[in-house]
Formats: structure tokens, C-alpha cells, sequence
């Protein structure tokens, strides 16, 4: 009878063992972030010639959303919207020198509440929590240690990482740095792209995102720079073609959702900009979003509404079923556009510069830009059906003068609204002298 006793309290004891170690099948989430690559440059935006296979086949699987909005054309305000789903305006982020505040609530704390593992690794050295305070809610943070790294450097300590998580669910944030300049892709991704004719040599500026641009007198060849420009992307695309494939070798894939968005564009020529990401045009604003889910999410759709960067914070939440403590966000949830493309779930959308020098609102296929009072790359304000006329050659403001003010007054209200809610600032060191020389060597300071 002993023998017997001692047996059922063994197979009991196995059986409560199992139970407590029953595998936690929530979703997991991987957020891509990608430095200044705008989407007008990958195939499946209509890029002729991309060789973007990785990020196209993202598309074909998922939800592509065709015109996504950044908050910011700077990498930190922009960063901050998608890591709070809060716009500038709220969050107070205005450079890549300002802290995010601790009073923000960021997707990792939620997630991180929730009992998901947690993971980051950036691909630049302002982004490091010393400077940018970005690791709250992060088990793990992987600095960059130089001012900036490539991805292949990025993946050797982010793939290992992902796969020493266990058997949690993962919430894991990666950014790649490789578009932005001086677009030094390695080989054979330099010699990728032909060099077309289209464009006349042009003389250096500081304003360049290149080592060129920094040597007064210099003769840039256009040509040359925007074919290393489409090769940076190529050796992105094939980069995170190195990340998913490391969730298909985890066994995770199906269980992950993967959301992928760039922070920011850059200007190839348009508007006389070169080689930076000023103004509030679409070269510089129009970023991808893809999102992929096998199962959670449809295949091969595109949703053709207006989109912010910061809803991808509540859109993540509503589809992994959890509740955000902190729900008076900028951003909106986007499921209901996964029912029907055209759903519009913004009325309008608000994009902000670096230091607030130049703000715009979106409203239906209208965008109005206005400078705060003036900035070097934009002298006066612009009223553009940006989505019909994607170039933004023809400028509306003074054939459509009733609706230009009506979205002046518009941004006007939406701001002081958006400032009345302001996060409380946190008080931080001066910048560290290695964060200020790589913002310097990138041309964000003097």
C-alpha cells in the first residue's frame, strides 16, 4: 500500500510539474527599425529596380500600409513616437540629444509587465540609453559601442541574443543604421546598382550626409551617391533576411509578429536637398510599415489610409490582446484597416522636425507645411496633395488659399492641444563627449 501511496504521489507530482511548466504560447513581437530609408526606394513601393526581395516578401505576406507617416525626420524624435505612440509634441524628443522622459510608459514596460522577455540593440551611438534613456523596460540593451556599426556587426551579438532568450515570449527591438550616410555598403552591394546619367555634378555642403559634403570645394557626382544609396538598402534587405530567418531556426516564426518601419527617408535631389533628411516632404516622411504575422494577420494587403509611425504602439497591444496602462496616445489602433484598407483612422495626421524649426499636418490627400518662422531647407509654407502629386511640385497655397488656412489654424490647435499634455521632462547629464563626437562626425551638431 506504501509502494502504491508513494506512486500516485510521484505521477501527481509529474503531472503538476507539467502543468507548471506549460509553454507560454503568446505571441511574441520583433520591431525592425530602419535608419533613413524611404519608401519609395523598396520594390514593393514601386521602386523599378530594387532588389529588395526580403522586405517585398514581408509585403506579399502581411500588411503593408502605403502611406505611413513618420512623426519626425530626426532619428530620436522619431524613435521615441514609435517606442511611446506619443508625437513629439508630447514626449518632448526634439533632437537626438534629449532624453525621453521616465514619465513615458514605452511598449517594452507594458510588454515587459506582461511577463514578456525583453530585448534591444541599436545600430548608432546616440540611441544608447545614456544619451537617448530608450532602455526603459528592457531586460537587455545591446549599446553600440562605435558611433555607428552595420548590421552584419549588429546581427553577430543580436542573432546569439534572440536565440538566449527561453521560453518566454519576447518583445525584442533592433535598429539598423546602414541607409543613413556616408552610404559606404559593402561589397558587392557598391557595385549593385548602375549608375544612371540624370543628374550634373553639384558642389559639396555641410549639410550632406557624406564625408564629401564636409570638404567645401568638393565635386559630388548624384549618380554615384544615390546608386550607393540603393545599394545601402539592399545590404539591409538582406541583413534582415539574416533576423527572420534566425526565428525560422528558433522554431518561432509563426508565432511572431514582425513589425518593420523606418524612423525617416532622405532627399536624393528633390527640392535642391542632397544627401539629408530635412523638410517635411515626402522623401524624408513617407517611410515603409510592414507588418507580418502568419496567421494573425492577413496576407498580401495593403492599406491605402492615412498611417503614423506612432500607431504602432497601440496597434502591437490590440494584437497580442493586451490593455496599455497609459491609453491617451497619438497614435491609433490599426486593426479595423486590416477588415478594410480605406478605413481612415485618423482624421489628421501631425509630423514635427528636429527643434520644431518646421511643422505639418495631414488631412485626407492634403499636407500643409509650415516653418516656425523659417528654416534653411524651407523658406516659407507649402500646401501639397502629397499622395496625387508625389514629387510635391505643384504647390497648392495660393489657387486653394481657404483650405491652406483652415490647416494652418488646424496644426495651430492641434499642437497647443498635443503641448497641454507634455511629458514632464527629466533632468539629465550634460551629453557625454563620445555621444557628442558621433553626433558631430553625423552631422546633427557643430
Amino acid at each position: 500500500m506504501k509502494t502504491i501511496a508513494a506512486t500516485a504521489l510521484i505521477t501527481l507530482a509529474v503531472l503538476l510539474s507539467l502543468v507548471g511548466c506549460e509553454r507560454d504560447e503568446r505571441p511574441n513581437v520583433l520591431l525592425i527599425t530602419l535608419d533613413t530609408t524611404r519608401a519609395d526606394y523598396l520594390g514593393c513601393y514601386g521602386q523599378a529596380g530594387a532588389r529588395t526581395p526580403v522586405m517585398d516578401r514581408m509585403a506579399v505576406d502581411g500588411v503593408q500600409f502605403m502611406h505611413n507617416i513618420s512623426t519626425s525626420q530626426c532619428t530620436n524624435p522619431s524613435h521615441a513616437s514609435i517606442l511611446t505612440g506619443l508625437y513629439l509634441a508630447r514626449h518632448g524628443v526634439y533632437n537626438n540629444h534629449i532624453a525621453l522622459s521616465s514619465h513615458a510608459v514605452t511598449l517594452a514596460e507594458v510588454l515587459k509587465d506582461q511577463g514578456y522577455a525583453t530585448l534591444a540593440a541599436v545600430s548608432a551611438h546616440h540611441l544608447n540609453p545614456g544619451n537617448s534613456a530608450f532602455d526603459q523596460g528592457f531586460d537587455h540593451f545591446l549599446e553600440c559601442d562605435t558611433i555607428q556599426i552595420t548590421a552584419s556587426e549588429r546581427n553577430e551579438r543580436l542573432l546569439p541574443a534572440l536565440q538566449g532568450l527561453g521560453g518566454k515570449p519576447f518583445f525584442a527591438w533592433v535598429h539598423y543604421f546602414d541607409p543613413h550616410g556616408n552610404y559606404e555598403p559593402p561589397m558587392p552591394y557598391d557595385s549593385m546598382h548602375p549608375r544612371t546619367d540624370v543628374h550634373d555634378s553639384i558642389a559639396s555642403r555641410k549639410t550632406m550626409d557624406i564625408k564629401a559634403g564636409r570638404k567645401p570645394g568638393t565635386m559630388v557626382d548624384p549618380d554615384e551617391i544615390i546608386a550607393l544609396y540603393r545599394g545601402e538598402i539592399s545590404y539591409l534587405d538582406f541583413q534582415i533576411g539574416r533576423l527572420l530567418e534566425t526565428l525560422d531556426h528558433m522554431g518561432v516564426a509563426q508565432n511572431t509578429l514582425v513589425v518593420l518601419v523606418a524612423d525617416h527617408g532622405e532627399s536624393m535631389g528633390e527640392k535642391d536637398l542632397y544627401f539629408c533628411h530635412a523638410g517635411l516632404y515626402n522623401q524624408v516622411i513617407h517611410v515603409p510599415l510592414i507588418m507580418r504575422w502568419p496567421g494573425g494577420l492577413p496576407a498580401d494587403h495593403r492599406v491605402e489610409s492615412l498611417t503614423s509611425s506612432a500607431d504602432i504602439y497601440p496597434t502591437i497591444l490590440e494584437l497580442i490582446d493586451v490593455i496599455p496602462k497609459y491609453a491617451n496616445l497619438s497614435g491609433r489602433n490599426l486593426v479595423p484597416t486590416f477588415d478594410d484598407g480605406t478605413h481612415q483612422v485618423h482624421d489628421t495626421v501631425i509630423s514635427e522636425a528636429v527643434n520644431g524649426v518646421i511643422r505639418c499636418v495631414h488631412q485626407g490627400e492634403y499636407r500643409y507645411i509650415k516653418p516656425y518662422p523659417r528654416d534653411w531647407s524651407m523658406q516659407t509654407d507649402h500646401l501639397y496633395r502629397s499622395f496625387v502629386d508625389y514629387s510635391e511640385d505643384h504647390d497648392l497655397k495660393h489657387t486653394e488659399v481657404d483650405l491652406a488656412r483652415q490647416l494652418e489654424q488646424l496644426l495651430t490647435d492641434r499642437l497647443a492641444e498635443a503641448q497641454k499634455q507634455v511629458l514632464p521632462a527629466t533632468d539629465v547629464e550634460e551629453i557625454d563627449p563620445k555621444t557628442a563626437e558621433a553626433l558631430k562626425s553625423l552631422g546633427y551638431i557643430n
